[in-house]
């Protein structure tokens, strides 16, 4: 199978189209149709893009082995981060860090955190203002 077929794939995977992956992307849609028809080879911005933005496989869009995306969770974290992005219009780079933060170990818990306290924990909120307290202290 062609890196063409395999970028197919993957808007059928992301339920979007090439116009939808190109404005993610900050391509041109003609380009895409490019890729997919094997006209021409995807650059290295492209690829990057694709890692960092949409959380692809880089090995699998290569040579189709392994995963589609950067872990099995990815494909649908990626659904949903992507409508989070566009109904509360966040540039790719706000996008980037949500993921960061979403990733973090400690970030992902004190997000937890306003989730309790939003449900009446009281324990959840000393321990957010605790958390708050220490990040203050090192970056304060």
């Amino acid at each position: 199978m062609t890196i063409g077929k395999r970028i197919k794939e993957l808007k059928i995977a992301l339920k979007l189209t090439s116009g939808e992956i190109a404005a993610k992307l900050d391509i041109p849609v003609r380009t895409i149709g490019s890729y997919e028809r094997d006209e021409a080879q995807p650059g290295p911005k492209f690829l990057s893009a694709l890692i960092t933005i949409l959380g692809v496989n880089i090995n699998w869009l290569l040579t189709g082995k392994g995963n589609m995306f950067l872990s099995e969770k990815a494909e649908y974290d990626l659904a949903y981060i992507s409508k989070m992005q566009d109904k509360f219009k966040l540039s790719d780079e706000e996008l980037k860090g949500l993921i960061d933060i979403l990733e973090a170990d400690a970030s992902r818990e004190m997000i937890i955190k306003f989730i309790q306290i939003k449900k009446g924990n009281k324990e959840a909120l000393d321990s957010l203002i605790y958390n708050l307290q220490g990040i203050k202290a090192i970056y304060g």
